[in-house]
């Protein structure tokens, strides 16, 4: 019989370590530490235990990469006030038992922090967990005038489609790995708003089954111009999807709906294009002390593996060689 774990200290996400941090573990009591929660890991199976965990904090929201080898048994309770989202990344057995029920499909996990239910994995279990200020969720939500009570949250919802399995499997990817995005591009306050909001848009897209979108064509056509409108009013700074939906009042599928039958476009393409247009600007009036990173940065790109490839499709060219050009020319003009 397992002693219940305690509450977890009073310790606000204002309070805990900013940025990024990461390390590894021999030991299961080892591996059970993370900034503001309170954790009992029994290990089950047989072996040396290996395990890594890489921790980010956001504005209001922790994101955790818990990696190990072995098959636990978890308990569990977050900083007061959050709400608990939680996957597997990849696992060689997808069969879970949580909170008493056994799981045998890829899903997201959820739970209110204080009353996180009993988890059993069978090991070589690669997971993200997302704890997310409850209030910051209910701002969002409205926002956007959603109709989703936070409180009456289902323990388990089944990640049906591939496509979204894979869309959140690439995200938490590229941000929850060991060199990306990297320390440097978190101190940027766009790229840690862009990574938050993000996620907060998959995860709400997720947990929230909106009705029928059907509008009249004037209607759709208003609510896409007040959204081109508001994105182009602030050519100084990036403007996301989810501000973006903040401002419309509306949930992304539904805006998404909208742009898709007025403009046979996605609003996430279109705000991508118009952030590429404005580092492609920006490049090109650069100064000494400018580089490609600190532009992209600065307009909410962190994978820039990928802000690369999609300028290059766009311009027909590197962004570095946008800079170089840009060099040339006032080098040239004095």
């Amino acid at each position: 019989m397992h002693s219940p774990v305690v509450t977890a200290p009073n310790l606000l996400p204002s309070a805990l370590p900013s940025a990024i941090s990461y390390r590894r573990s021999h030991d299961v009591e080892e591996h059970a530490h993370l900034s503001g929660w309170q954790l009992r890991y029994d290990q089950l199976s047989a072996g040396r235990f290996s395990g890594e965990i890489l921790e980010l904090q956001l504005d209001g929201m922790q994101l955790i990469r818990d990696r190990a080898n072995q098959a636990m048994l978890k308990q569990a309770a977050t900083w007061p006030g959050a709400i608990a989202f939680a996957m597997p990344l990849r696992c060689l057995d997808p069969h879970l038992h949580c909170g008493g029920h056994s799981i045998h499909a890829p899903s997201l996990l959820v739970g209110r922090g204080d009353q996180l239910p009993e988890l059993r994995v069978n090991g070589e279990l690669d997971a993200v967990c997302i704890a997310i200020d409850e209030q910051s969720l209910q701002r969002t939500l409205h926002a956007q005038q959603r109709e989703l009570d936070l409180t009456r949250l289902s323990k388990c919802y089944r990640l049906l489609g591939k496509a979204d399995q894979q869309q959140l499997i690439n995200l938490f990817g590229s941000v929850l790995d060991r060199q990306a995005p990297g320390a440097t591009l978190l101190d940027h306050g766009t790229v840690r708003g862009a990574i938050r909001d993000a996620i907060v848009m998959h995860l709400l897209e997720l947990i929230d089954t909106e009705g029928d979108h059907s509008l009249p064509p004037s209607a759709r056509r208003r609510m896409v111009d007040r959204a081109r409108d508001y994105a182009l009013a602030h050519p100084e700074r990036p403007v996301n999807i989810l501000e973006l939906c903040n401002q419309i009042g509306a949930s992304r599928r539904k805006l998404q709906y909208c742009f898709q039958e007025a403009l046979g476009i996605n609003p996430l393409a279109y705000l991508r294009t118009i952030r590429l247009n404005a580092v492609h600007r920006q490049l090109r009036h650069a100064t000494d002390g400018d580089s490609v990173q600190s532009i992209a940065a600065n307009w909410g790109f962190w994978h820039l593996s990928r802000f690369a490839s999609d300028y290059r499709r766009l311009f027909g060219c590197k962004p570095s060689d946008t800079l170089r050009q840009a060099r040339q020319h006032c080098a040239e003009n004095g």
